[in-house]
């Protein structure tokens, strides 16, 4: 078969993650980083089952919006999983990542806002490069690049 995936697969759409409480992650989400909530609706347990493979299981879903992408949030309402801490080492494990204009400024507004840092600043000029990785309530690393003007 002469398949062509660059011929199907049209376009990045969304990351998704699993939190334990859903509006404290729209408030990180929406009040903090500034996303719009797009939309937010539940699946039941046949959809779960389907679609999660999760039998049993009942999703609340939030899709947010901004800077050019999507990401979706969900909280399983019944059938949620465990939610140990995930170490940063951890086959499986990501992040998202957002580039910025003044990362020090937001690094202090992060910090007004209680948003913990995961990481401190890290400044590598041979990759003409600066980031910082915080934690949401969940303790899903998202980081903020700036690339220093050339």
């Amino acid at each position: 078969m002469n398949f062509d995936p660059k011929k199907v697969i049209l376009s990045y759409h969304h990351a998704g993650f699993i939190v334990k409480d859903l509006d404290r992650s729209l408030d990180f989400y929406v009040n903090k980083l500034g996303f719009e909530l797009k939309m937010r609706w539940i699946e039941t347990p046949e959809q779960c089952a389907v679609g999660m493979g999760v039998p049993g299981g009942t999703l609340e879903l939030a899709q947010l919006v901004g800077y050019g992408t999507m990401v979706e949030i969900s909280q399983f309402l019944t059938s949620a999983g465990s939610d140990v801490l995930i170490e940063p080492n951890r086959i499986g494990v990501g992040h998202v990542s957002f580039t910025v204009n003044d990362l020090p400024a937001l690094i202090e507004y992060l910090e007004s806002k209680d948003v913990k840092m995961a990481s401190e600043r890290m400044i590598v000029p041979e990759l003409n490069i600066t980031w910082i990785h915080v934690l949401d309530p969940d303790g899903i690393r998202v980081e903020f690049m700036q690339f220093f003007n050339d």
